[in-house]
């Protein structure tokens, strides 16, 4: 009995030791090593943000509060990596090692699908081991890491197909493929779809084409009766969870896409041929150390760096080939992989083919591609323009995880016990040689990833902590000028302040949407004459409580420590808000803040406007869009939220409402009248009237009323302003009051399809004018 178990034990003893080795091996790889390795830095920032903000509310929440405001954010991907951050950081992580056990967590569930497929598909434990291994060693998929969940939801792709490939055997087995008839699998798949749908929209769409094109191989060699089944019971399952899957993520985002790129963009960001067959030089030990790699950057190619970092698949392609021409007799799955390889390279090189294609002098400034520059077109591009979801895949090169997973897949049918023994070995040697290939520098990327961890560290000391001093729990907080502002989002969940920027683009140009006027009214990235305006009027508005100037790009100070390549201008804009003795500065080695002195707080927001308006005008000369008429003393006219720019004859407005800031003095005991001189937006046939209803303060003092054909020119209209309402008001010297016109019916010509002007107008203002009513003379 003895001599039976020894055997035994030492296997398994063997066993556990590679399987712990191997997946040792594979954090590392992905620098997932919590307490000593962050894979990087700028997205984990990012991410973890969204983290912090749940842990802020509770678990259970899943838009972020702390950031994008007014509205609460969602995250655009990642969410279920996001909310496993967050559950780390509850049970008391740091946010860097919270990161690092959730992509750990997710990497390992990763390695042991790739082991299932192994096991599915009849390759021995240790063998389906190495196999994992292998697919876990892919460039596309530990060289995303600083694109966070696109790494993760690459490295699920297994886990994904599998569960649809379980679905397809139900109900069309082949050989010894059957696996009886269990629920499970087909429980399995809406929650799958579902997951790879939060989390990374790529990976969603590789999964959702892979399926499609496993499943139709599947029904190609099905007999009549599994043909049926598959018709009837394994297409439904599938496309309506992935239906379900992309209905609940658009409910989950607000929108149901966006906008898709120029295929430029797409030809840009698509693979040159050389990239699969050549690494470039730093990425991998062994073809550093044999010459093997080609020096690579945006200076010479078009797209970013990760086009022609991620995308070296030579030694998996060449074990694909040889696996194919093994097992595509005895495996019936082998083809269905190996079309899934040929599509995914196929869209990888986007819609023009490459080769070794460099930019010209021409083309030196961007990263988009124009069709000239490339040899010919592969086909791709209808693809890309006219069909849902592929016209969002705009980064062409990542179709390349696909197409490395069909490829993987055919290499692991030859380690299968179906395959020949001498085949079998040779299978092995080639998965070890795509691994080793495959392997990065790992003292080099070790050093990498440990710097990582310590300089997300870093940002929690040089401004998470030097913030906290100033920035109060809840107040609402714009980093300007704003931008993509990936830090941001770390800084006010760690601050718990409510801030309107936030990182991550498709998150930004939902958030815009919601901004109130003033944060609206700035353009970004930009520092331009009116930016001092704006700042004091988004403070005096209330529409902020502290306005923060970063001397960096929080986009790219993500990546701390960042250069201050922005402190001298901005330090000009606060010197000039400092001279008009509202606001207290607070200038740190890394910002500027910004806040309303404290005898401000109380003050009403019209006269604290009208106040700092006055005191700009004064130390520089106002561009006054309008003249306003001459009461007993002079009155200032300030136009303030709602309006366009300026145009030769005045301004429209632009919006539902618009606002303009009058000081209206110290006047007699008359009735005063607001005469108004503009133009309704008026188009015969498509707009015939206009409502607009006029506010004095508080106070409706009237409407005003515009209608074709007599409105067709500008004209003048009066409103009667009666003594008692200016004594409720508590009218005195220097008092401002806003004038707010709420208009019923603003529509834009776009709207109308009269032109692009995509502008709610409403009301064309010219001048206003606020006189004292003539008194009437008495009839005798």
């Amino acid at each position: 009995m003895t001599t039976l178990e020894h055997p035994r034990t030492n296997h398994r003893a063997l066993m556990l030791l590679l399987l712990v080795s191997t997946w040792g091996l594979m954090l590392v790889i992905h620098g997932a090593v919590p307490f000593l390795l962050t894979p990087t830095l700028g997205q984990a920032v990012w991410s973890t943000g969204f983290s912090q903000s749940f842990v802020n509310q509770s678990l259970w929440t899943v838009y972020a509060t702390n950031f994008g405001a007014p509205e609460p954010a969602a995250m655009a991907f990642g969410l279920p990596g996001a909310w496993l951050t967050a559950l780390y950081i509850q049970l008391g992580l740091q946010p860097p090692d919270a990161y690092s056990a959730m992509v750990a967590s997710w990497m390992t569930l990763a390695m042991v699908s790739a082991y299932a497929m192994a096991r599915h598909f009849s390759v021995k434990p240790a063998l389906a081991v190495l196999a994992a291994l292998g697919w876990m060693s892919m460039p596309v998929t530990w060289a995303h890491a600083d694109y966070s969940m696109l790494s993760i939801g690459i490295a699920l792709l297994p886990m994904y197909l599998l569960c649809s490939l379980k679905l397809f055997q139900q109900c069309a087995p082949t050989g010894d493929d059957s696996i009886g008839n269990h629920i499970l699998w087909k429980l399995a798949c809406p929650v799958v779809c579902i997951l790879a749908v939060f989390m990374d929209g790529y990976s969603f769409m590789f999964f959702a084409i892979g399926a499609g094109l496993l499943g139709s191989w599947w029904w190609l060699k099905a007999d009549p009766i599994g043909r049926r089944r598959l018709a009837l019971v394994a297409l439904p399952i599938h496309a309506l969870s992935l239906l379900a899957a992309y209905l609940l993520y658009s409910a989950f985002v607000g929108k149901s896409g966006y906008a898709p790129a120029s295929l430029d963009f797409f030809r840009g960001w698509g693979a040159d041929l050389t990239f699969f067959a050549w690494p470039t030089l730093g990425m991998h030990w062994l073809p550093d150390a044999l010459g093997w790699s080609v020096e690579r950057s945006d200076q010479q190619y078009f797209g970013d760096t990760s086009v022609w970092v991620t995308t070296f698949s030579f030694p998996v392609v060449v074990g694909c080939i040889w696996a194919a021409w093994c097992m595509v007799r005895i495996q019936n799955a082998a083809m269905g992989f190996l079309v899934i390889a040929l599509f995914g390279f196929y869209m990888a090189l986007g819609p023009s083919i490459k080769l070794n294609s460099v930019k010209t002098e021409s083309a030196n400034a961007g990263r988009l591609m124009p069709a000239a520059a490339a040899l010919a077109p592969t086909g791709s591009g209808i693809l890309s323009e006219k069909l849902p979801g592929f016209n969002n895949m705009r980064a062409s090169y990542r179709w390349t995880a696909l197409g490395v997973f069909g490829a993987w897949g055919v290499l692991l049918l030859a380690l299968s016990t179906r395959n020949q023994p001498g085949s079998q070995r040779f299978a092995i040697a080639l998965m070890v040689g795509v691994i080793v290939l495959n392997l990065p520098n790992l003292p080099k990327k070790w050093t990498r990833d440990a710097h990582n961890r310590s300089m997300f560290f870093q940002i929690e000391t040089d401004l998470v902590d030097d913030m906290r001093k100033f920035l109060r729990d809840g107040e609402r907080v714009a980093f300007l000028p704003y931008r993509n502002d990936f830090l941001v989002n770390y800084l006010a969940a760690r601050l718990n302040i409510t801030s309107y920027n936030i990182g991550g683009d498709k998150n930004l140009e939902s958030a815009k949407d919601h901004w109130p006027y003033w944060m609206r009214d700035f353009h970004q990235g930009q520092i331009d004459g009116q930016f001092a305006r704006r700042v004091a009027m988004l403070l005096s508005s209330r529409q902020a409580d502290t306005v923060v100037f970063p001397y960096s790009d929080m986009q790219w100070a993500a990546q701390w420590p960042y250069p201050h390549e922005f402190k001298d201008q901005l330090h000009s804009i606060a010197q000039a808000l400092e001279h008009l003795d509202v606001f207290e500065i607070i200038k740190r080695e890394h910002y500027t803040a910004l806040r309303l002195k404290q005898e401000y707080l109380n003050w009403p927001k019209a006269e604290l406007m009208g106040r700092i308006l006055l005191i700009a005008c004064d130390a520089s000369p106002c561009q006054k869009s309008i003249e306003s008429g001459e009461a007993p003393s002079t009155m200032h006219t300030f136009l303030t939220e709602g309006w366009s720019i300026p145009e030769p004859w005045g301004q429209w407005s632009a919006g539902n409402s618009a606002n303009v800031l009058l000081n209206i003095g110290a006047h007699s005991h008359s009735d005063l009248e607001l005469q108004i001189t503009g133009r309704a937006f008026l188009i015969p046939g498509k707009l015939d009237q206009q409502q607009i209803d006029v506010f004095f303060g508080n106070r409706k003092i009237g409407q005003l009323n515009y209608a074709l054909p007599n409105d067709a020119t500008p004209s003048t209209k009066t409103i009667q302003i009666p003594r008692n309402l200016l004594s409720d008001l508590t009218i005195k010297d220097e008092s401002w009051i806003m004038l707010t016109f709420l208009f019923k019916t603003p529509k834009s010509p776009a709207e109308l399809g009269i032109s692009g002007d995509p502008r709610p107008l409403a009301l064309g203002l010219m001048s206003l004018a606020l006189r004292e009513r003539p008194m009437s003379t008495p009839s005798r």
